[in-house]
């Protein structure tokens, strides 16, 4: 038996890899956005909006840190740091764009489509 560290850094990364495992291709589908995980960093977010991106993430499997002071809105911005594969950012993505215009949220919404779409090339 062997072992590899596998470096997937997108979609198509991880079809490949999958592929090799003589699978079928709705099972590539399904586990190929699973495979590509990333850690992105917001800067100079709403406390509130930080609370809602951490919210969500925890409510899908992810993962998102945010300053202190968010919980009780001590502090006018915060930092996010947000650690998920791409099928969790997909389902974060489409549960912020029903909140759309609250805290910033649209603007954080184009920063994960950008990051989404990066991630599925």
């Amino acid at each position: 038996m062997k072992k590899e560290i596998l470096n997937i850094q997108n979609l198509t990364d991880a079809k490949k890899e999958l592929s090799k495992l003589d699978i079928e291709e709705i099972s590539i589908n399904i586990m190929a956005p699973k495979a590509v995980f990333r850690v992105v960093k917001l800067f100079d977010v709403h406390p509130a909006a930080a609370n809602i991106i951490k919210q969500e993430m925890l409510s899908i499997g992810g993962e998102a840190a945010v300053a202190r002071g968010c919980i009780n809105m001590s502090v006018e911005k915060s930092d996010v740091i947000i650690m998920g594969t791409l099928r969790q950012y997909q389902r974060l993505l489409a549960k912020l764009k029903m909140q759309k215009g609250y805290f910033g949220l649209n603007e954080v919404v184009e920063q994960l489509k950008s990051i989404v779409e990066e991630m599925s090339t």
